[in-house]
């Protein structure tokens, strides 16, 4: 879209009395809002489809009392804006698309590759974060892009991975794309950019307002190919977002979890209704249609001593966290030693520390 066209789409996306619908309606009689925008003479006024105050509305080619901001925001974060017309047609297909897409960064590389969105709670358990970067590190080594929506917890552990292997990953805001929320990700959100990308359907200047969280998670599932679901309550954002790509006809897999632990409620209510279980990176690259080698080369295992063996066989038996205590008691260890032993697993990456020095196998 071009510096002069953009006005005129804004125009028509803030007209009063013009739901989605009869604009998308509008748009597919008279496509370009340039030529009737500001133009009281176009046909278009005399054809019955406007409402008076949306008629008044763009004859007079009214804007933001903010526009200035706008535009000024627009440059100085180089930021690119695409009509309905320009962005994906996977976007568009779906029920309520964007009339615009801001972006900063570069959103076309990321689409051309396979596409795997993960969303989960902010609050993720020890257990959530370590499978979530475990799982995905394959998939990111063969160059699938991640997509998520930059929030704290899952978000943040699935941009991160993603940038840690070099594959694109692209963060979808529910605020204008110069306003990173939340701040603590200011530097995240920069190297996605430089390696991937920033989009929102709201317009620069735009605060992360609670309503507009549901509204960007159909963004989120629209353009993946798959949803995984890593952890969250029934009641979470990402339940919501894997509702969104039922609707859309996207792929749904899950994590399984703890039944006891809220974090698992999602994830298991969604395997319980059909959802693909994923336990390892091959659940997820059969989901993408991906090439993987089937001779144990994705994952070698680490080599344990004894005492290791001993301890990981313990919490495998166990099938829950146990805290440093129990674990001191079942194995009879020293605890110089013990201490020794799980922080070598730990940085082996086969069992994760969670809240109250209790620890899980992975």
């Amino acid at each position: 879209m071009t510096q002069e066209q953009y006005p005129s789409w804004l125009c028509l996306k803030t007209a009063p009395e013009l739901p989605l619908k009869a604009c998308l309606e509008l748009l597919s009689i008279y496509p370009k809002p340039e030529e009737y925008v500001g133009v009281s003479n176009h046909p278009v006024y005399h054809s019955g489809l406007l409402k008076a105050k949306t008629a008044e509305h763009l004859k007079e080619g009214m804007l933001p009392r903010n526009m200035p901001q706008i535009q000024q925001l627009l440059r100085h974060h180089e930021i690119k804006c695409l009509s309905y017309y320009e962005y994906p047609e996977k976007l568009r297909e779906i029920f309520a698309p964007p009339l615009l897409l801001y972006i900063r960064g570069d959103l076309k590389p990321i689409l051309q590759q396979k596409c795997l969105a993960v969303v989960g709670t902010r609050k993720p358990s020890a257990y959530g974060r370590e499978m979530c970067r475990k799982l995905l590190a394959p998939l990111c080594e063969r160059q699938v892009s991640i997509i998520s929506g930059l929030a704290l917890g899952i978000d943040t552990v699935a941009h991160s991975a993603a940038l840690q292997k070099g594959a694109l990953t692209l963060g979808v805001l529910a605020s204008g794309v110069d306003i990173i929320y939340p701040a603590q990700n200011l530097e995240l959100a920069r190297k996605i950019i430089g390696s991937g990308a920033l989009i929102s359907e709201f317009e620069p200047g735009a605060k992360p307002d609670r309503w507009n969280f549901p509204a960007r998670n159909r963004i989120i599932s629209a353009l993946a190919d798959a949803v995984f679901i890593v952890e969250g309550p029934l009641s979470s954002g990402a339940l919501l977002t894997a509702k969104n790509a039922i609707e859309q006809n996207r792929d749904i897999c899950a994590l399984p979890g703890n039944i006891n632990s809220v974090n698992a409620e999602g994830p298991n209510h969604l395997l319980k209704n059909g959802a693909a279980l994923i336990s390892q990176a091959e659940d997820l690259m059969h989901l993408l249609d991906i090439d993987f080698e089937e001779d144990g080369q994705l994952e070698i295992k680490a080599l344990l001593s004894e005492d290791e063996q001993k301890l990981c066989d313990l919490l495998k038996v166990e099938q829950r966290p146990l805290s440093f205590d129990e674990i001191l008691v079942k194995t009879a260890f020293p605890i110089g030693r013990l201490s020794t032993v799980l922080t070598n697993l730990e940085l082996k990456g086969l069992i994760a520390k969670e809240g109250g020095n209790t620890f899980i196998l992975i």
